[in-house]
């Protein structure tokens, strides 16, 4: 059963993120879209080593983790993500506004962006743009 308390902070949240959609003109995903591409990310995770988000609400990069034992309706589901972020709170996919795949890992380790690049597209359509430094998958145009 859940309290008023948290009733009401789940009611705040919808409204903030619903705010904050509005400044968008057009979403580009959907959530059957976003659990097709995290499965394709779990199963590529040799290959994604690090995922970073933009949230609608605010301006703050967060870290997404996924790996090779995320498993479908436990560390994500059907709308969003169960604290596996930067963040440690839940995360619906429509709160979303980009990711990034950066190229620098750290010192010693780099991404395949062409590779990412390709990994995604055989999952669909996606709003990516690509330089030499990470790769951005957008959310919503404004």
């Amino acid at each position: 059963m859940r309290t008023k308390k948290a009733l009401r902070y789940d009611e705040q949240k919808i409204k903030e993120i619903d705010s904050a959609i509005s400044k968008f003109s057009q979403p580009l995903m959907s959530n059957s879209k976003w659990v097709k591409l995290i499965k394709q990310i779990v199963d590529n995770a040799d290959e994604i080593k690090k995922i970073l988000f933009k949230k609608v609400q605010n301006d703050k990069i967060g870290e997404l983790y996924l790996d090779s034992g995320s498993i479908f309706e436990f560390d994500y589901w059907q709308t969003g993500f169960e604290g596996n972020n930067s963040f440690n709170d839940w995360l619906e996919y429509r709160e979303i506004e980009y990711l990034i795949f950066p190229k620098v890992i750290d010192s010693q380790t780099n991404q395949d962006l062409d590779r990412i690049f390709t990994l995604i597209k055989e999952v669909g359509e996606f709003y990516l743009e690509l330089d030499e430094n990470e790769l951005k998958l957008v959310c919503y145009k404004i």
